[in-house]
């Protein structure tokens, strides 16, 4: 009996510790920045991303974002509260003020490719504004964005805005 009793407690123990590896190693595997957001506050949403689906029924000239924030092939999303704007920007912690089809802004911070290494862990507060929407495939997306900031240095505004010329990525048509 002592030996059974022996040998289930090895057999638990291995387990746990074969569950903390597994779930070191995802974490490790899982960018501190991929983490799941908070869910923001306002309009009554949940911070969830929102895509068509959710959208259907409540009338035609829905404007999505697209966003590769945690999902590589993309999404159509509504009121993210991070916002994978192109290869080289980024916008987090949003809380929307406004979503109503011409524009969309928010407020927030803006990070990037652009501005490292100063900007990784102090990302400079920001007004961001989505525009000028266009139709890809049936699905009206915001093609630009703009970007208002009294903490982004001039320099830094210049590199953004050569890296991507504020266009917001979109899905390829098909």
């Amino acid at each position: 009996m002592t030996a059974i009793g022996a040998l289930c407690s090895l057999v638990l123990l291995g387990g746990c510790g074969g569950q903390e590896a597994a779930e070191q190693e995802r974490d490790e595997a899982v960018p501190e920045a991929a983490e799941e957001p908070a869910p923001h506050q306002g309009h009554g949403r949940s911070g969830t991303a929102r895509t068509p689906e959710d959208d259907a029924g409540q009338g035609a000239g829905e404007v999505f974002v697209y966003n590769t924030y945690q999902a590589e092939e993309g999404r159509a999303d509504r009121e993210p509260a991070t916002l994978t704007a192109s290869e080289h920007t980024t916008f987090q912690n949003l809380e929307w003020t406004s979503w109503d089809g011409a524009s969309a802004t928010a407020e927030g911070e803006i990070l990037g490719t652009w501005c490292l290494p100063e900007c990784q862990d102090d990302p400079y507060a920001a007004t961001i504004t989505l525009v000028e929407p266009e139709e890809v495939d049936g699905t009206l997306y915001y093609t630009g964005y703009t970007v208002e900031s009294e903490e982004l240095p001039e320099e830094m505004r210049e590199k953004m805005e050569e890296a991507d010329d504020s266009a917001l990525m979109l899905p390829s048509a098909s």
